[in-house]
This record gives structure tokens, C-alpha cells and sequence, in this order.
């Protein structure tokens, strides 16, 4: 699979199966300034999924990292559908993220997998930081609410949005109503952009 930034790949190590990230030159760039970027970020990210893990967060092992690429754990499933159950649990994941200052920089279900026994794995690092600011976490929220914008599950008066059950499972994070603050202001600056 080819991303913008990376090549993902299935690989093995030690006969397991495992994915390779491999993070491709872009030609446009100054050569030195293009290896350097490439080379930071995949430590970053490298460093990100540990971070993340040691948070208790689901996400691949990291099992070997070179100079581009990063080799690490598949995690076989599928994207979620992102019903309620799912959007919370997506809210949870992302209140240990900021409880411990980590901001993946594009939290969206194309960036979850759901395995075969329910757990829910983020993955892609890739545009991740550590950062305890308020407005980078209120960032990570928006994105996801607006992803989630128009889903629900359940019927009649038991209909519940996404955005609502993701907002509940975010609420486990401490400083949470101040990031959902923050998020309203982010909302108005977006509708005001176009």
C-alpha cells in the first residue's frame, strides 16, 4: 500500500507476520534536507509507538527500525464501521493519548483497525508529537468529531451520533473539558476559513 509519505508492506520477522514502513525520498526536496526529515520521522514515530504502548494504548510493536523504515506488528482486521460502542472506545484510546501528552496528528477511523476479537488498534504515527498544549489536543478531537459527523447507531429515541459516544469515552481524560472547549473555537475558525 502507498501512502503520501510511506510505502506499508508485509514483511516477516522470525517467521511472524509483521508490516514494513518504509518512508519514501521525495524528489522535490534538497537531498540532505529530504533524509534528514525522513530519517527524524521515522524515530519519531518509532518512539511515538512506544510511547503509546507503554500508555497502555493497542497499537503495532515496533520490531526493528533503520534509517527510513520502521518494521513492526500486523495487526489483522479492518477499519470499524465506527457504531457507538466503537466511537467510544476510539474516545477512550484517544484520552490515554493526551493523558500522556501524545498527539497522532491525524486521528480518524481510516487510522483504526478493529481485530477479530474487538480490540481496537490505532495505528500511523506518522504526523504524531508529544505535546501537552491544549490546542494541538483539541486538534486530534476535531478531526475525529468530523469524521464522525453524520454517523449513528440504534433507532428511534435510543438513536445515538458517533460524535456523541466518541465525546463520552474522551470524557475519561481529565482535562478534557477544556480541550472540548477549545474544539468549539477550532469548529468557528473552520466554517469561517471557507
Amino acid at each position: 500500500m502507498r501512502g503520501a509519505e510511506a510505502v506499508v508492506e508485509r514483511c516477516s520477522v522470525i517467521g511472524l507476520p509483521a508490516v514494513r514502513k518504509s518512508r519514501i525520498a521525495k524528489k522535490y526536496r534538497v537531498g540532505a534536507l529530504d533524509s534528514m526529515l525522513r530519517r527524524n520521522r521515522t524515530r519519531s514515530e518509532a518512539r511515538l509507538l512506544n510511547r503509546a504502548k507503554l500508555a497502555g494504548v493497542s497499537c503495532p510493536t515496533v520490531l526493528e527500525v533503520d534509517e527510513f523504515s520502521i518494521v513492526m506488528t500486523l495487526i489483522d482486521g479492518a477499519r470499524p464501521e465506527m457504531d457507538s460502542v466503537q466511537a467510544h472506545e476510539a474516545g477512550s484510546i484517544l484520552a490515554k493519548l493526551h493523558k500522556n501528552d501524545i498527539i497522532h496528528g491525524d486521528y480518524t477511523p481510516a487510522n483504526l483497525i478493529e481485530s477479530g476479537n474487538g480490540i481496537i488498534f490505532i495505528i500511523d504515527f506518522g504526523l504524531g508529537f508529544v505535546s501537552n498544549d491544549i490546542e494541538d489536543k483539541a486538534t486530534d478531537v476535531f478531526t475525529m468529531l468530523r469524521a464522525l459527523k453524520g454517523k449513528e447507531s440504534g433507532s428511534g429515541k435510543n438513536k445515538i451520533s458517533a460524535s456523541d459516544s466518541f465525546v463520552a469515552g474522551y470524557k475519561k481524560y481529565e482535562k478534557s473539558s477544556s480541550v472540548l472547549e477549545r474544539v468549539k473555537g477550532i469548529e468557528k475558525r473552520v466554517r469561517y476559513a471557507f
